[in-house]
């Protein structure tokens, strides 16, 4: 369970989640700003503009703290790790896991 399905079970839904009317201009769903946050965020928007996402952000109570979220958590882990290098024993264990992994499943 992903942090966002965690975060929308505490939420829980509501009439936000189906599109909505805001001002004349048809809003995205929750549900939809929600699957979009990544890309969004990245810049990289193919199922719907940037403008609608944004705008259901900047409307939204509920899901506007999920973009906070994870713009927060991107900022932290640049910060964390800006001009810092893995050591190479580590990303040596973390490639044998992911033969591991890949391997067993």
């Amino acid at each position: 369970m992903s942090l966002f399905d965690k975060l929308r079970e505490w939420f829980g839904g509501g009439a936000s989640d189906s599109a909505e009317q805001e001002g004349g201009v048809a809003m995205i769903s929750c549900e939809d700003a929600l699957r979009l946050v990544y890309e969004f965020m990245d810049g990289e928007l193919v199922d719907a503009s940037a403008e609608e996402v944004k705008q259901h952000f900047d409307m939204c109570q509920r899901c506007y703290p999920h973009l906070r979220l994870e713009a927060a958590f991107r900022d932290a882990l640049k910060r964390a790790t800006s001009g810092q290098a893995a050591p190479p024993e580590l990303r040596d264990k973390v490639v044998a896991l992911l033969e591991q992994a890949r391997t067993e499943g």
